[in-house]
Parts: structure tokens; sequence; C-alpha cells
């Protein structure tokens, strides 16, 4: 990561240093609270969203340092006060203020942090327009979590919960492909697009591998449906564009009794999203589960 580092190191000293403390700090207290193993997965997904905003700045030839610094700063507020999400206020709120404190520290220039409160107010609020360095770093984002880099990071992360391999994809495979699926109609840039592209389709390459291989082993059978949204979504930058498509993975059959599984689906409106839940439930025994997501959102 030395030249995400070098970004902010060259003009102010130290800077990546603070925020490399504040993530490790943040995320140690929410572990700590919870009962969890020690871990820097913030740290280590935040760096890598900040590589990758660097190489999609200088791919669309704009200066690398406000995207870089928005994309370190992007989730500073996921650990609010050692707690996710339960204060009602957007994380990205807690992460701007911190930031206009500790930048102001460092002697940034006004306008500088007027860019960087504004990209990290309107990183996922749709009410706010999406515009400067806030459009490369949602690009970054969403990157991160495709292709071999995103593959890997899911399973890191189904690890830190303390999902095994079935589990996490019962769980969070639906989540999964269906982002892969969105994620060229996702981007703001066309560098980001020409990237997602590529890497969505390995991403869901994988998946379907690692399904059948699963199967014709006789570990566990996966069933997957595709849900087409046949409506008009509203575009981050104001356009409509016709239909989206959910992708569900569940388990091919019952665990318990290996009935079949009927599929139901619902949407509500969260505190960030509109939250897209698929529920499984047998015909023949108590067995249900269910798996939910957030509606991706359209550049």
């Amino acid at each position: 990561m030395n030249h995400v580092r070098n970004v902010l190191e060259t003009r102010y000293p130290g800077l990546y240093a603070s925020i490399e403390k504040v993530l490790v700090e943040t995320e140690a207290r929410y572990n700590d609270q919870n009962g969890q193993a020690r871990s820097e997965f913030l740290l280590e997904h935040t760096s890598r969203t900040a590589a990758i905003a660097r190489k999609l700045a200088t791919m669309e030839g704009v200066d690398s340092f406000l995207p870089v610094l928005v994309a370190l700063y992007h989730d500073a507020g996921k650990f609010h006060e050692g707690v996710y999400h339960q204060d009602g206020i957007p994380e990205e709120e807690h992460a701007a203020l911190l930031a206009e404190k500790m930048l102001t520290g460092f002697g940034l220039e006004h306008s500088a942090i007027a860019s960087v409160l504004q990209a990290l107010r309107a990183l996922y609020d749709e009410a706010l327009p999406c515009i400067g360095p806030a459009r490369i770093v949602q690009d970054a984002d969403r990157l991160e979590k495709l292709g071999a880099l995103g593959v890997g990071a899911f399973f890191t992360k189904s690890a830190l919960r303390g999902r095994g391999l079935v589990d996490a994809l019962v769980h969070t495979l639906s989540r999964e492909l269906t982002y892969a699926r969105a994620a060229p109609r996702s981007m703001f840039t066309a560098s980001g697009r020409e990237l997602a592209m590529e890497q969505s389709t390995r991403t869901i390459a994988f998946f379907d591998n690692l399904l059948e291989q699963l199967e014709s082993w006789g570990i566990a059978s996966f069933a997957c449906h595709t849900i087409v949204l046949d409506e008009d979504f509203l575009t981050r930058d104001g356009a409509i564009v016709r239909g989206m498509e959910v992708s569900v993975a569940m388990p091919g059959s019952c665990p318990e009794c290996e009935g079949p599984l009927a599929l139901t689906h619902k949407r509500e409106k969260g505190v960030k999203c509109e939250r897209f839940t698929a529920r499984f439930q047998c015909a023949h025994c108590s067995y249900a589960d269910e798996t939910s997501l957030c509606l991706p959102l359209l550049a």
C-alpha cells in the first residue's frame, strides 16, 4: 500500500498513519464490545478501496489525492462508538465529522475539506448529487468486491463472522451474485465500467464453478433463481432505467429432510437502502431460512 500512503504523505506527513490508527482502534473497540477476536478487516478493505481509487483516478486522468482521501475515510464511521448502525445516523455522517476534525488539524485548505465532506455524505445518500471524488470512490468500493479480490474478501469476512463455507453461501451468496451482475450498471466512470465488466464475469464464473463442485462431490446442492424486478429504477444521476435482476442462491432441497423448498420474497425500505429478502421454507418440515441484501444502486 506504499503508493496509497505516498499520495498523502508527500503533502501531509502523518495523515495516513492517523487515519490508519483510527480505523484499527474503532474496529478493535467494536470487536471487544461484541466478544469477537481482534481483526483489521476494516483497515484492509479501506486500503484496498483507496488503492483502486488511485488506479481509477489515474485511468480517468484526474489528481488522485482527493479520491484516495475520501476512500480512506469512507468506512471510518462504520463502528462509531463501538457499535454498528445503531444510532440511526448514517455511517457516512460519522465519517464526515471525523474527517472534518482530523483534516482541519492537519491544515488542509477549506475547499479540499469541503470536497471530502461533500463526497462522504453523498456516497450512499440518493438525495445528494454524486459528483467529484465520490464517483471514483463509489466505483472503487464496488470493484473491491469483484473478481479474485472480491471473492477473497467474501470468504475472509465470512470467517470473521464465524460462518463456514456452506453457511456463508446460503446467507450471502445471493448478494454477491446480484451485485456482480449489476456492477457494470453501477459504475459512474468509464474506467470503472470497463473493469467491472471484466471482474463481474470472473466473480460469477468462480461461484458457478464452486457450486458445481460442491454438488458433484456430494457436499451441498444449490439452486440459483433469477427474480426480475420489471419496473423503473432511478439512477443516481437521475435517469430512469427499466428492470433489475436479483439472484437468489438457496439450498437445492431441505438440508434436514430433503423436501422441496418454497421461495418467497419481499422488499422493504431500510435506514440506508431498499432491502430485498428471500425466504425459503420446507414443505415437509419446520426448516426455514432467509437471505437479504440491499438492492444495488445504479449509476
